[in-house]
């Protein structure tokens, strides 16, 4: 059964009963997680309940509605300095007339009680914004699997009482509560990115990246350590809360259809190259056509070297194939009638290529070869995302390759250093590509799954020129340009 299948099935016999007025069997055997319940034994969860329907109803015109429990319960509070959270609302959340449909300690069968019992009732918001599900894989030990079909029966719910509402479907923050809890939070994160990248009224994002720091859970960013009691991590405090607000907000924005309550350049507390989004710029393609012919593709091809990157690899040739092809002698050169997969697409930066291999184009691929050529989108800023700084980057690319090793170990990474741009060596690229080649070399030294290759020197004259005929518009490599590529890719032992 299609995984999203299965929790939507559940999910419609629970609302066709809700509508027909049938009462829910509470079968020992049904999942707790997508059967309503109440906490009204709780006296302020009900006086909190009243007070939202109050809210609801003097607020009809509301266009934000914030779903969910604890973390978004946590923007009612003002209470400096872990917990100041007013000041992050009203900045972001307050000018777009949003009601705060929080409660701490809530699971998803909470929630859809609460949607069931007139929270939604007469509203029409333009987005809902909904984070759920660490409550139930936590304090009511539920299952990733359960947890799952709970966040379905939700989802489902919203679509069929708010169908002209945009849902943004927040990944579950990352914890130090277990490791258990955490692999049950990632296996249910890794489950909502794949089963709503086809829902065209839902938009998945998951920033849990911002709440690491090396490798490892930064504490330091949530307040629960600093009580009394001393819990493990869960709440994200003042900054961690004013962090995952920032990153959340260039996809908020899209959704709600007006500008940036920051400006993207000025949101540095984050580093925006870790956080999955899809397409983000136009260009002479459709990305998301792509996206799926990507995994339309790997139904019948087991490819040995699986190409990895933006459009310089995008317009080199193999499967899917481009409508814009540079070097194809090069490519036949070098693969011959092997099987490759190009996973290039134009315009792409780090945080797409993260979005593309947790939305399925990696999964069940095991090639010999891995060839990733990436970044040099990431040193330019749009309308649509900011320029990310060398060390941004390049800890971008230390996440893409541990991604690719968590699907396939035993494949070995080839690591492209950013290729120079522009004709001038004196551009203004030039000293960030060179920045952040510098670093990749550093960060990459002595991994033995991942062999770097910097061949941005034989692209250039002496002077440091680089010319037409290596690049003909200062960025993609023409046939030439290929040639070294192909041959430096042959010298790094990738010859299918």
């Amino acid at each position: 059964m299609n995984c999203t299948l299965r929790g939507r099935i559940y999910a419609a016999l629970i609302l066709m009963l809700l509508v027909s007025g049938s009462a829910i069997a509470q079968d020992p055997d049904s999942n707790p997680a997508a059967v309503p319940t109440d906490r009204l034994s709780e006296p302020w969860w009900a006086a909190r309940h009243e007070a939202i329907l109050k809210e609801v109803q003097a607020h009809p015109d509301a266009q934000l509605l914030m779903i969910g429990d604890s973390i978004t319960n946590n923007y009612d509070k003002a209470n400096p300095p872990d917990e100041n959270f007013q000041p992050t609302w009203n900045e972001f959340y307050e000018p777009r007339k949003a009601l705060n449909l929080g409660f701490s300690g809530d699971g998803t069968q909470h929630v859809l009680w609460r949607l069931n019992h007139g929270e939604m009732d007469g509203l029409h918001p333009k987005t809902a914004v909904l984070l759920v599900g660490t409550n139930n894989t936590g304090v009511y030990k539920e299952t990733a699997e359960q947890t799952e079909t709970g966040i379905d029966a939700v989802i489902a719910d919203l679509e069929q009482r708010l169908p002209g509402t945009k849902i943004l479907l927040m990944g579950l923050l990352p914890s130090a509560m277990s490791e258990k809890k955490s692999e049950e939070d990632r296996a249910i994160n890794r489950y909502l990115a794949t089963c709503y990248s086809e829902d065209p009224r839902v938009t998945y994002l998951d920033v849990g990246s911002i709440f690491y720091a090396n490798g490892a859970l930064n504490t330091s960013i949530f307040y629960d350590p600093r009580l009394s009691y001393h819990p493990p991590a869960l709440h994200p405090d003042t900054h961690g809360q004013r962090m995952m607000a920032e990153a959340i907000e260039p996809t908020l924005a899209k959704l709600m259809g007006d500008d940036p309550r920051v400006p993207l350049d000025q949101m540095t507390d984050i580093n925006t190259a870790l956080i999955p989004v899809g397409s983000l710029e136009q260009d002479m393609y459709d990305w998301y056509a792509r996206h799926h012919a990507e995994l339309e593709v790997k139904k019948h091809l087991d490819p040995e070297v699986v190409m990895i990157g933006d459009s310089i690899t995008h317009f080199w040739g193999g499967e899917p194939a481009s409508s814009r092809v540079a070097g194809a002698m090069a490519w036949q050169h070098l693969f011959g009638d092997a099987q490759v997969l190009n996973m290039g697409f134009g315009w792409d930066r780090t945080q797409n290529v993260l979005w593309r291999l947790r939305q399925g184009e990696f999964d069940g691929l095991h090639p010999k070869w891995v060839v990733l050529n990436i970044g040099t989108n990431n040193l330019t800023g749009s309308i649509h995302a900011r320029t990310s700084t060398p060390k941004e980057i390049v800890e971008a690319i230390g996440v893409i390759c541990d991604e690719i090793h968590r699907m396939s170990p035993e494949t070995h990474i080839v690591l492209m250093a950013i290729f120079p741009r522009g004709e001038d060596p004196n551009g203004p690229l030039r000293a960030p590509i060179k920045e952040t080649n510098r670093l990749l070399a550093e960060h990459f030294a002595g991994n033995a799954l991942v062999t770097y290759v910097d061949i941005g020197q034989k692209f250039l004259t002496p002077d440091g020129t680089l010319t037409k005929e290596m690049m003909p518009d200062g960025t993609h490599p023409g046939e030439t340009g290929y040639q070294i590529w192909a041959d430096a890719l042959v010298a790094a032992g990738v010859k299918p």
